[in-house]
């Protein structure tokens, strides 16, 4: 199945829906290192709505809110989805040279349209965009800017980029995860496979050896520019991380992974901007020490900087998770940074860090 209508699949922008997203945009920027490059609002011809458009290299974040006026009226689009979700991914837009036919033909393999082919246009030119339903909440939007030369898209205005403080050396979208309910991975997967053309590329089944407590599969363009992950839960019966989330915040994208070329400098320097970050138990390191594989691997400046590590062959993944965004505790941000080529996504390291969860448990005991 040909899918050239979707040039090379660069992801164009993802937009989170979120209370505040001024506030939001300001931690983007002082904490994460992004630039704030055209916003919307009430001055831009906007009522109700705000929203910001940042970045750094290939990544484009929108943050979007929607607020009452003196009238009570909001955006119910926008504020529905932050009423059931509070913060999360609302759609990822795909580029493309031709919307109606990327459109057309997803629908034709069975895309469920959440946006017929849209064309909105200001003196800069014109967009346009489609879109096709993802998981409960989310869409995936095709878009063509090939005839736009304004600063994100109509109702959106420049802004002038602020002094820079050290960057944080964010490059790409590595990979957009999602957690979905029991049976609904091989749905999406097929779905994903059939629409965008995205292909499975690796998984973890149910078997002997995973004890993860869940399916996971990871869906790729034949770029490997869009990756997305799904994880599922693999059984109701005995307790799953996975069956808790989806219990408490419901199904949906999980995090977004940014890519940089130096994990340790991008955390030294979101360290000093007084980023927040996700622990993981001494015992992990103590079980990466003990394997052979890692003889060659400084772990001592893993653990300093609470690295989690996955090695194939000479290739390897370095991940660090930013701790949740907002309050409610389901969304968050990963880094990675793959050296030599490494293209996996780290599925020994769930095992491994399961044993070391573990192994606290008894040492606690022990005490």
């Amino acid at each position: 199945m040909s899918h050239h209508s979707l040039n090379g699949y660069i992801i164009d922008y993802v937009e989170i829906y979120a209370p505040m997203s001024k506030a939001l945009a300001y931690w983007h920027t002082q904490a994460l290192g992004f630039t704030v490059e055209a916003y919307a609002d009430h001055e831009t011809g906007m009522p109700n709505v705000s929203s910001y458009v940042l970045a750094s290299k290939d990544i484009r974040l929108v943050l979007t809110s929607s607020y009452p006026t003196g009238h009570g009226t909001v955006n119910s689009e926008i504020s529905s989805y932050i009423a059931q979700n509070y913060c999360g991914v609302r759609r990822f837009a795909l580029r493309t040279s031709s919307v109606k036919e990327a459109f057309e033909k997803s629908v034709a393999n069975g895309a469920v349209p959440s946006k017929f082919p849209t064309v909105t246009s200001d003196e800069w030119g014109t967009i346009e965009e489609a879109a096709i339903k993802l998981y409960d909440h989310s869409e995936i939007v095709f878009i063509n800017r090939d005839d736009y030369s304004g600063p994100f898209k109509p109702g959106y205005m420049p802004r002038k980029a602020s002094a820079s403080k050290e960057t944080t050396g964010l490059e790409c979208v590595d990979h957009i995860a999602a957690e979905v309910r029991i049976n609904e991975i091989s749905f999406w997967t097929r779905y994903l496979t059939n629409t965008i053309g995205t292909s499975l590329v690796q998984s973890i089944q149910r078997n002997e050896e995973n004890k993860t407590g869940m399916i996971l599969n990871i869906n790729q363009s034949p770029d490997k520019n869009l990756t997305l992950v799904m994880a599922e839960p693999d059984t109701y019966t005995k307790k799953s991380k996975i069956q808790q989330n989806i219990d408490r915040f419901g199904p949906g994208i999980h995090h977004l992974a940014f890519a940089t070329p130096d994990i340790i400098n991008t955390i030294r320097v979101m360290k000093q901007n007084d980023v927040d970050f996700v622990s993981f138990p001494p015992s992990y390191y103590e079980l990466l020490r003990s394997n052979p594989e890692f003889s060659g691997i400084d772990i001592d400046a893993l653990e300093e900087h609470g690295i989690l590590i996955d090695k194939e062959d000479d290739t390897y993944l370095l991940q660090k998770f930013i701790k949740p965004i907002s309050e409610r505790p389901f969304f968050l941000y990963e880094i990675v940074q793959r050296v030599n080529g490494y293209n996996g996504f780290a599925l020994k390291n769930i095992n491994v860090l399961k044993r070391a969860e573990e192994m606290e448990i008894i040492k606690a005991e022990v005490k």
